[in-house]
């Protein structure tokens, strides 16, 4: 137990380290595989909820001038629109025609800026930021909430926000002659598992 206690508490200073280290201003951290976006719509009939693990082909994120409180960053993650799940092939096949995946296979999440630098202790920490979505050919920019926290001895990164087809120009599925009709707004929620490199 012991041990255990000192490894938790390493990675956490290593974590902030990583975070503050002074000179460069600049900290890098890749995406780990396990990272997952889901998105959850309503119908008038009922709800769905599509999930879709991160492409992370070394995917990173870099925090620059770190030392200031508005934290500039760069770096995104992209994910493979045929590769949501929807545990319902209609499902899945509606929302990924919905989201022209044909023409624009990839939606990315590009990161800009956080109000503050993450501190990274024991408790979860909230901080909202701005990030740059492009979807079906549309690019457009928004601020979400993230909930930062220490994982082992990296840093487990939950953010996301409601979104509208219509904010991408798109318009939502109907089934049976309108009888069945997916609501304009969604959500979309990630989780990113963050490894210092």
């Amino acid at each position: 137990m012991f041990y255990k206690m000192r490894f938790i508490l390493l990675g956490a200073v290593l974590c902030m380290m990583a975070f503050t280290k002074s000179g460069t201003g600049h900290v890098k951290w890749v995406v780990e595989p396990n990272s997952t976006l889901r998105v959850q719509g309503k119908s008038n009939v009922n709800s769905f909820t599509c999930n879709i693990n991160v492409n992370t082909e070394q995917d990173t994120i870099c925090f620059i001038n770190a030392s200031l409180s508005q934290v500039r960053l760069s770096g995104d993650i992209q994910m493979d629109i045929l590769g949501f799940n929807c545990h319902s092939s209609l499902i899945t096949k509606d929302l990924r025609k919905t989201l022209k995946a044909t023409e624009y296979p990839t939606m990315t999440i590009r990161f800009l800026s956080l109000e503050s630098m993450p501190l990274l202790q024991h408790k979860d920490e909230i901080i909202k930021g701005w990030v740059e979505v492009e979807l079906a050919g549309v690019v457009k920019k928004f601020e979400l909430s993230y909930s930062f926290s220490t994982k082992g001895t990296g840093i487990l990164l939950n953010g996301g926000r409601e979104f509208c087809f219509s904010d991408f120009k798109l318009s939502p599925p109907k089934k049976l002659a309108g009888l069945i009709r997916i609501k304009d707004e969604f959500n979309v929620n990630f989780q990113l598992i963050l490894r210092a490199i």
